[in-house]
């Protein structure tokens, strides 16, 4: 019966010594990415690129929101995809050259 009763303590002992440990919240893991699984909308990349906007109603882009207010604040203005005007101002419009 003696040696029930040591094996009985160690067994509670290590129990109390754990139990703190599994009383711990932790968050779930995340499940790895499977090739078939599409990357979602919530993936955060480091640096996204900034908004493009269409200022001028044709259906185009033609603007970028480069500080993430919701606002134009630079445009292209002769079409090649690339911004060459720019409101370093923030007023909304682009600067004159």
């Amino acid at each position: 019966m003696k040696k029930l009763s040591m094996i009985t303590a160690a067994f509670g002992a290590a129990t109390l010594i754990a139990a703190p440990g599994f009383a711990q919240e932790t968050p779930p893991e995340e499940a790895a990415p499977t090739e078939e699984a599409a990357p979602t909308e919530d993936a955060a990349t480091p640096e996204a690129a900034p908004a493009t906007i269409d200022t001028d109603g044709d259906g185009v882009n033609d603007a970028w929101d480069q500080r993430g207010d919701g606002k134009a604040d630079s445009w292209d203005t002769d079409g090649d995809g690339a911004p060459d005007a720019f409101d370093q101002d923030g007023d909304g419009k682009p600067d004159p050259k």
